[in-house]
Protein backbone atom coordinates (compact mmCIF):
# COMPACT_ATOMS: atom_id res chain seq x y z
CA UNK A 1 0.00 0.00 0.00
CA UNK A 2 1.13 3.57 -0.65
CA UNK A 3 1.10 6.46 1.72
CA UNK A 4 -1.51 8.91 0.43
CA UNK A 5 0.59 12.09 0.45
CA UNK A 6 2.15 12.97 -2.92
CA UNK A 7 4.99 15.51 -2.67
CA UNK A 8 5.95 17.97 -5.42
CA UNK A 9 7.92 16.54 -8.34
CA UNK A 10 10.61 18.46 -10.19
CA UNK A 11 12.74 18.37 -13.34
CA UNK A 12 16.38 19.42 -13.26
CA UNK A 13 18.54 20.87 -16.01
CA UNK A 14 20.94 17.91 -15.72
CA UNK A 15 18.39 15.59 -17.37
CA UNK A 16 17.22 14.01 -14.15
CA UNK A 17 13.88 13.54 -12.46
CA UNK A 18 13.77 13.71 -8.68
CA UNK A 19 10.84 12.10 -6.88
CA UNK A 20 9.88 11.02 -3.38
CA UNK A 21 8.76 7.42 -2.92
CA UNK A 22 6.65 6.34 0.02
CA UNK A 23 5.55 2.94 1.23
CA UNK A 24 3.96 1.43 4.29
CA UNK A 25 3.07 -1.94 5.75
CA UNK A 26 0.15 -2.41 8.15
CA UNK A 27 0.23 -5.36 10.50
CA UNK A 28 -0.89 -6.64 13.87
CA UNK A 29 1.61 -6.28 16.74
CA UNK A 30 2.98 -9.45 18.30
CA UNK A 31 5.01 -7.97 21.16
CA UNK A 32 4.34 -5.52 23.98
CA UNK A 33 6.68 -3.50 26.19
CA UNK A 34 5.20 -2.66 29.59
CA UNK A 35 6.90 -0.10 31.82
CA UNK A 36 5.80 -0.35 35.45
CA UNK A 37 7.27 -0.09 38.91
CA UNK A 38 7.06 0.56 42.61
CA UNK A 39 7.36 3.85 44.48
CA UNK A 40 7.69 3.92 48.27
CA UNK A 41 8.14 6.70 50.83
CA UNK A 42 9.42 6.82 54.39
CA UNK A 43 11.22 9.19 56.73
CA UNK A 44 13.93 6.51 56.84
CA UNK A 45 15.81 5.87 53.61
CA UNK A 46 16.58 2.32 54.71
CA UNK A 47 12.89 1.62 55.35
CA UNK A 48 11.86 3.10 51.99
CA UNK A 49 14.45 0.98 50.17
CA UNK A 50 13.56 -2.17 52.09
CA UNK A 51 9.84 -1.81 51.44
CA UNK A 52 10.49 -1.05 47.78
CA UNK A 53 12.67 -4.15 47.36
CA UNK A 54 10.10 -6.37 49.07
CA UNK A 55 7.23 -5.17 46.89
CA UNK A 56 9.27 -5.22 43.68
CA UNK A 57 10.36 -8.81 44.33
CA UNK A 58 6.70 -9.78 44.67
CA UNK A 59 5.88 -7.99 41.42
CA UNK A 60 8.73 -9.64 39.50
CA UNK A 61 7.90 -13.09 40.87
CA UNK A 62 4.23 -12.72 39.92
CA UNK A 63 5.23 -11.74 36.37
CA UNK A 64 7.75 -14.59 36.10
CA UNK A 65 5.04 -17.04 37.14
CA UNK A 66 3.18 -16.12 33.94
CA UNK A 67 5.91 -17.79 31.84
CA UNK A 68 7.73 -14.51 31.27
CA UNK A 69 11.49 -15.26 31.14
CA UNK A 70 13.64 -13.32 33.60
CA UNK A 71 15.69 -11.90 30.73
CA UNK A 72 12.45 -10.26 29.49
CA UNK A 73 12.33 -8.22 32.71
CA UNK A 74 14.80 -5.35 32.78
CA UNK A 75 15.38 -2.52 35.25
CA UNK A 76 14.76 0.78 33.46
CA UNK A 77 15.15 3.31 36.25
CA UNK A 78 16.03 3.44 39.94
CA UNK A 79 15.84 6.71 41.83
CA UNK A 80 16.02 8.05 45.37
CA UNK A 81 14.63 11.53 45.99
CA UNK A 82 14.31 13.46 49.24
CA UNK A 83 10.79 14.86 49.67
CA UNK A 84 9.94 18.25 51.14
CA UNK A 85 6.83 20.12 52.18
CA UNK A 86 6.61 23.89 52.19
CA UNK A 87 5.02 25.21 55.37
CA UNK A 88 4.66 28.95 55.83
CA UNK A 89 7.29 29.51 53.17
CA UNK A 90 9.80 27.16 54.74
CA UNK A 91 11.13 23.91 53.30
CA UNK A 92 10.43 21.04 55.70
CA UNK A 93 11.90 17.59 55.13
CA UNK A 94 9.16 14.96 54.74
CA UNK A 95 11.12 11.82 53.91
CA UNK A 96 12.54 9.84 51.00
CA UNK A 97 10.90 8.46 47.89
CA UNK A 98 12.42 5.37 46.26
CA UNK A 99 11.25 4.47 42.75
CA UNK A 100 12.18 1.31 40.85
CA UNK A 101 10.89 0.93 37.27
CA UNK A 102 11.11 -2.20 35.12
CA UNK A 103 10.33 -2.92 31.47
CA UNK A 104 8.61 -6.22 30.73
CA UNK A 105 8.76 -7.67 27.22
CA UNK A 106 5.65 -9.76 26.52
CA UNK A 107 5.61 -11.97 23.42
CA UNK A 108 2.00 -13.06 23.93
CA UNK A 109 0.06 -9.81 23.78
CA UNK A 110 -3.10 -11.49 25.08
CA UNK A 111 -1.31 -11.53 28.47
CA UNK A 112 -0.79 -7.78 28.71
CA UNK A 113 -3.90 -6.92 30.72
CA UNK A 114 -3.40 -9.88 33.04
CA UNK A 115 0.25 -8.99 33.70
CA UNK A 116 -0.62 -5.37 34.49
CA UNK A 117 -3.34 -6.49 36.89
CA UNK A 118 -1.05 -8.99 38.63
CA UNK A 119 1.65 -6.37 39.08
CA UNK A 120 -0.81 -3.84 40.50
CA UNK A 121 -2.30 -6.41 42.85
CA UNK A 122 1.19 -7.25 44.14
CA UNK A 123 1.90 -3.59 44.92
CA UNK A 124 3.04 -1.90 41.70
CA UNK A 125 1.82 1.70 41.87
CA UNK A 126 3.55 3.11 38.78
CA UNK A 127 2.47 2.05 35.29
CA UNK A 128 3.96 4.49 32.81
CA UNK A 129 3.09 3.10 29.39
CA UNK A 130 2.39 0.10 27.19
CA UNK A 131 3.99 0.03 23.76
CA UNK A 132 3.09 -2.46 21.04
CA UNK A 133 5.59 -3.52 18.41
CA UNK A 134 6.62 -6.49 16.27
CA UNK A 135 9.42 -8.95 16.92
CA UNK A 136 10.87 -8.80 13.38
CA UNK A 137 10.47 -5.08 12.70
CA UNK A 138 13.55 -4.98 10.44
CA UNK A 139 11.93 -7.36 7.95
CA UNK A 140 8.69 -5.36 7.82
CA UNK A 141 10.56 -2.08 7.42
CA UNK A 142 12.51 -3.56 4.52
CA UNK A 143 9.21 -4.52 2.87
CA UNK A 144 7.97 -0.94 3.28
CA UNK A 145 11.27 0.27 1.83
CA UNK A 146 10.79 -1.93 -1.26
CA UNK A 147 7.33 -0.44 -1.75
CA UNK A 148 8.75 3.09 -1.49
CA UNK A 149 11.35 2.31 -4.19
CA UNK A 150 8.67 0.97 -6.54
CA UNK A 151 6.52 3.99 -5.76
CA UNK A 152 9.38 6.32 -6.72
CA UNK A 153 10.01 4.39 -9.94
CA UNK A 154 6.31 4.56 -10.90
CA UNK A 155 6.26 8.31 -10.33
CA UNK A 156 9.37 8.83 -12.45
CA UNK A 157 7.86 6.77 -15.29
CA UNK A 158 4.60 8.73 -15.12
CA UNK A 159 6.46 12.02 -15.47
CA UNK A 160 8.62 10.67 -18.29
CA UNK A 161 5.59 9.42 -20.22
CA UNK A 162 3.91 12.80 -19.89
CA UNK A 163 7.03 14.53 -21.21
CA UNK A 164 7.59 12.01 -23.99
CA UNK A 165 11.03 10.94 -22.77
CA UNK A 166 12.59 7.68 -21.60
CA UNK A 167 13.62 7.24 -17.99
CA UNK A 168 16.15 4.83 -16.51
CA UNK A 169 14.64 2.00 -14.46
CA UNK A 170 17.55 2.20 -12.02
CA UNK A 171 17.87 5.44 -10.04
CA UNK A 172 21.12 7.36 -10.10
CA UNK A 173 20.78 8.20 -6.42
CA UNK A 174 18.59 7.08 -3.50
CA UNK A 175 18.46 8.71 -0.09
CA UNK A 176 16.56 7.09 2.76
CA UNK A 177 14.53 9.70 4.62
CA UNK A 178 12.63 7.88 7.35
CA UNK A 179 13.51 5.53 10.15
CA UNK A 180 11.27 2.79 11.45
CA UNK A 181 8.67 3.74 14.04
CA UNK A 182 6.38 1.83 16.37
CA UNK A 183 3.00 2.60 17.81
CA UNK A 184 3.11 5.37 20.38
CA UNK A 185 3.12 4.24 24.02
CA UNK A 186 -0.32 4.08 25.60
CA UNK A 187 -0.71 5.73 29.02
CA UNK A 188 -2.25 3.49 31.65
CA UNK A 189 -4.60 4.74 34.35
CA UNK A 190 -3.69 2.91 37.54
CA UNK A 191 -6.46 0.95 39.19
CA UNK A 192 -7.10 -2.22 41.15
CA UNK A 193 -8.47 -5.16 39.20
CA UNK A 194 -10.77 -7.94 40.34
CA UNK A 195 -10.69 -11.65 39.62
CA UNK A 196 -13.75 -11.36 37.39
CA UNK A 197 -12.39 -8.64 35.12
CA UNK A 198 -9.04 -8.22 33.41
CA UNK A 199 -7.95 -4.75 32.37
CA UNK A 200 -8.81 -4.47 28.65
CA UNK A 201 -5.81 -3.56 26.50
CA UNK A 202 -6.34 -3.12 22.76
CA UNK A 203 -3.17 -3.46 20.63
CA UNK A 204 -4.70 -2.05 17.45
CA UNK A 205 -2.64 -2.03 14.24
CA UNK A 206 0.89 -0.89 13.48
CA UNK A 207 1.87 1.02 10.35
CA UNK A 208 5.54 0.85 9.43
CA UNK A 209 6.50 3.55 6.93
CA UNK A 210 9.46 4.17 4.65
CA UNK A 211 10.24 7.28 2.59
CA UNK A 212 13.05 7.81 0.08
CA UNK A 213 14.24 10.48 -2.34
CA UNK A 214 15.29 9.07 -5.71
CA UNK A 215 16.91 10.66 -8.74
CA UNK A 216 16.44 9.10 -12.21
CA UNK A 217 18.20 9.92 -15.48
CA UNK A 218 16.07 10.55 -18.56
CA UNK A 219 16.75 11.15 -22.24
Amino acid sequence: MYYNYTPPLSLHSSDTIKVTGQGSVTLSPDRALITLGVSTESTSLQDAQSENATVMNRVINSISNQNIPRNNIQTKDFRIHPQYDYIEGKQVFRGYRVTNMIEVTVDDITQVGQIVDLAVNEGANEVQNIQFTVANSDLHYENALKISVNNARDKARTIAEELGVSVSSVPRKIKEITTRTNQQPQPYVLGVSTESATTPIEPGQLEIKAVINATFDFN
